[in-house]
């Protein structure tokens, strides 16, 4: 063979490789990578819409921790402001603050005060009980006594105080006093 005629066939063949090079990118290699670039495209649209909803998913449960926090806040405003008299447990705590003092009730009396007004159309005006406590003990015990009823975790405004000696006021080496509390407590 000439060279001509090779390099003649050698151009030949490298046309008909080009042009099957060309048939083969057409018709495999192309609507692979439409199908590839599909698939990436419906990736990206489910990866922004995975994150869109975390994002809304973490906003919720900042909403539901914010209204837990307000529960507990509601709850803790219960304890000090209650939704009803409840006079037994307001019993209760003065009994325990007695005791805590080595103080003696002498007596304990209720009264339905009228509600007090409010300052707003919405905003509901606190229900007022006025207690009258007495109690006997010690100096120290009555002062303590007294102490422990302001920073008591219910609400209350004392109103009247009234201290003097008891009428057995001696007993061993101790003088005892009486001490006469009128002192109002809140509900809602």
């Amino acid at each position: 063979m000439k060279n001509s005629t090779k390099r003649i066939l050698s151009i030949g063949f490298s046309a008909v490789f080009f042009i099957a090079t060309l048939a083969v990118y057409g018709n495999f290699i192309r609507p692979e990578m439409d199908t590839i670039q599909e698939k990436r495209s419906k990736v990206n649209a489910k990866q922004t819409l995975f994150e869109t909803q975390q994002v809304a998913v973490s906003q919720v449960e900042q909403v539901i921790s914010t209204f837990q926090n307000a529960n507990r806040f509601k709850e803790t405003v219960s304890l000090a402001i209650p939704e009803s008299p409840r006079v037994t447990d307001a019993l209760g705590q003065f009994q325990a603050i007695a005791r805590s003092n080595q103080v003696e009730f002498a007596k304990f009396s209720v009264k339905q005060n009228p509600p007090l007004a409010s300052s707003g159309l919405l905003i509901q005006g606190l229900n007022v009980l006025s207690l009258d406590i007495g109690v006997r003990g010690t100096y120290q015990g009555v002062k303590e006594f007294l102490r422990a009823l302001e920073t008591n975790v219910r609400v209350a405004n004392t109103n009247t105080v009234s201290l003097a000696p008891s009428k057995d006021s001696r007993q061993g080496s101790e003088e005892f006093y009486e001490l006469n509390v009128n002192v109002d407590i809140f509900y809602q």
